[in-house]
């Protein structure tokens, strides 16, 4: 049963993220696990703030209501099929990360105190085949969350996932502040 409680958790940390132009209307996606089988997720091209903005569907059984999702429903279902422990998936856009990205190679490896006692070191992926790449990336970033809570795939954007909704937040701001720390510290 989804509670009252569960989906305004889900709004909040979708909202707050939206008001850091980490997400927004087409761009990016937010999911939580409410069961084994059932998820949380943004609709496509839905604003935070319209009235239907996420669709509860199932995590293992693509159906119709999958097309009124995110782009993202397959990475999404994926992450939580491979990883049970999961129960909060985020793409998000943050843009001093994704200049990171561009800027720096295979990792990032915050200097900061916060970044580095929470985030540690997060690789950054290379998308080098694009016609790959699409038909791999729900594996490949999967794979990767295996081992890390996060995932920057170079130029494009930040996959998180975590075992409560409000950690996507916590870590997507984190990384933010760790990485324009990181750049403006390459410009002295």
């Amino acid at each position: 049963m989804i509670t009252k409680t569960i989906i305004d958790e889900y709004l909040l940390v979708a909202k707050v993220l939206f008001e850091k132009n980490f997400l927004n209307m087409g761009i990016g996606s937010i999911s939580l696990k409410l069961q084994k089988d059932k998820m949380l997720i943004n609709k496509q091209n839905k604003h935070i703030y319209e009235d239907d903005f996420y669709k509860s569907v199932h995590i293992l059984k693509s159906d119709l209501s999958w097309k009124e999702t995110s782009y993202d429903i397959k990475t999404h279902s994926k992450i939580y099929e491979t990883i049970s422990s999961t129960k909060a998936v985020a793409n998000v856009f943050p843009i001093h990360t994704i200049t990171f990205s561009l800027e720096h190679h295979t990792f990032l490896k915050p200097i900061d105190f916060l970044g580095k006692k929470v985030l540690k070191k997060i690789p950054i992926i290379e998308i080098t085949n694009q016609i790959e790449w699409e038909e791999n990336k729900e594996f490949i970033i999967s794979k990767k969350l295996k081992e890390n809570d996060i995932v920057i795939i170079k130029g494009y954007g930040v996959y998180i996932k975590t075992r409560d909704i409000r950690e996507i937040l916590k870590k997507a701001v984190i990384l933010e502040n760790s990485a324009k720390i990181l750049l403006n510290s390459y410009q002295h």
